[in-house]
């Protein structure tokens, strides 16, 4: 085929992305045999009925277009969980949709909520999607830094950055990369922030399902964040099954109504069977025990890095643990992170991927939600170092 456009023609609406830096780190692990803590899947086998019901799905007819706002028994699955969690009534009809994936639940809620010239507040180190997000809706990030290693809000300074055009605030709880989760305080703040300056707020909630020190807390059981709060999750980490890319968004009618019409004309309904087999099998069983799984997993990883020369905090949530490589060396955390992989068989994410004003903290993040074999394999070797 060829373009009738001149060398020089095409204008990216993303000039200065580069790529995913978690699809980067994932190629050059594999590309040393390296053991792969960089990027969040776990490598582990989900529930057996999951499986078994995927087949049963597929082999009953559940193959065609499905409705934009995903299966309706879905949808009443994750309404029984949030009743079951938090005590908290959703719609499963006007206030629950499924998405390919929860990053394509938060693309849909900027592009469906926000306008060009507005601008929106989001918090790093943040995931890399929420910029691109905003761009694309013609809007403008403003970036508020939270301060490593701790990275706790700065409620003074997040409320300076708001402005008349600002329209919505991102947040992000367990926090990824650090595995921070809020508290009350934080609620408290977030809500009086979009009260007063009338912002919409997007809570990404993906790992809601994995707080270790106390219950998670959602922006949707704050009354005054209710109706103006879309909360992204994602039943492909609920359910281990992250390249199902089965996402949702929860959030009050008249938001999920714009939300809905974004996807619409993008990917129109995520996949049937994935949707049919994953509404037969999510139940309390399934939720009720990750905590303890992935607090386990965790103090696993943390135990197999005794007298190791790395520093860290426990995570208080998701599946992610940040080492504070400063005793070993002084190099960027980009350097670090390649010598890691080249030299000592084991990928970890620089945290400056979710900002590279973080380049200097010496920080890598490292999945947990792997096999006893794995982590046992992968600490050893970090111990050495």
């Amino acid at each position: 085929m060829h373009s009738n456009l001149p060398i020089g023609s095409v204008r990216s609406r993303l000039p200065h992305v580069k790529g995913s830096i978690f699809s980067a780190l994932s190629r050059v692990a594999k590309q040393y045999d390296a053991i792969n803590l960089s990027q969040g899947f776990p490598d582990f086998a989900p529930d057996p009925r999951l499986l078994e019901s995927l087949a049963t799905a597929a082999n009953s007819g559940h193959n065609q277009y499905g409705m934009p706002e995903g299966s309706e028994a879905l949808r009443r699955s994750i309404a029984r969980m949030y009743e079951d969690l938090y005590s908290l009534r959703i719609s499963a009809d006007a206030e629950i949709t499924i998405t390919a994936g929860a990053t394509q639940a938060i693309s849909a809620a900027v592009s469906g909520l926000v306008h060009p010239g507005e601008e929106v507040i989001f918090l790093a180190p943040a995931f890399e999607s929420y910029a691109p997000s905003i761009l694309m809706a013609g809007a403008t990030p403003v970036c508020v830094d939270l301060p490593a290693p701790r990275f706790e809000v700065d409620w003074e300074e997040v409320e300076r950055r708001v402005s008349p055009h600002t329209r919505m605030i991102i947040v992000n709880s367990p926090h990824n990369p650090s595995g921070r989760c809020w508290n009350s305080n934080d609620v408290d703040r977030l809500a009086t922030l979009a009260e007063r300056h009338n912002l919409l707020v997007l809570s990404d909630e993906v790992y809601h399902n994995m707080v270790f020190d106390g219950p998670h807390i959602t922006a949707l059981s704050e009354p005054r964040l209710r109706e103006r709060t879309i909360v992204v999750g994602s039943l492909g980490k609920t359910m281990h099954v992250t390249g199902w890319r089965i996402g949702y968004a929860a959030a009050a009618a008249p938001l999920t109504a714009e939300l809905r019409k974004i996807l619409q004309f993008t990917t129109y309904a995520a996949p049937t069977p994935l949707q049919q087999a994953m509404a037969q099998v999510l139940d309390a069983s399934t939720y009720l025990s990750l905590p303890a799984l992935f607090r386990g997993k965790r103090d696993r990883f943390l135990a197999g890095l005794r007298g190791s020369r790395f520093e860290s905090v426990p995570t208080s949530g998701g599946y992610f643990q940040l080492l504070d490589y400063s005793a070993i060396s002084t190099v960027p955390d980009t350097q670090f992170a390649d010598l890691l992989i080249s030299e000592h068989g084991v990928a970890g994410l620089p945290v400056s991927g979710f900002g590279t004003q973080y380049a200097n903290s010496r920080l890598l993040r490292f999945c947990f939600a792997k096999s006893d074999e794995t982590i046992d394999k992968a600490t050893n070797l970090l111990r050495a170092l």
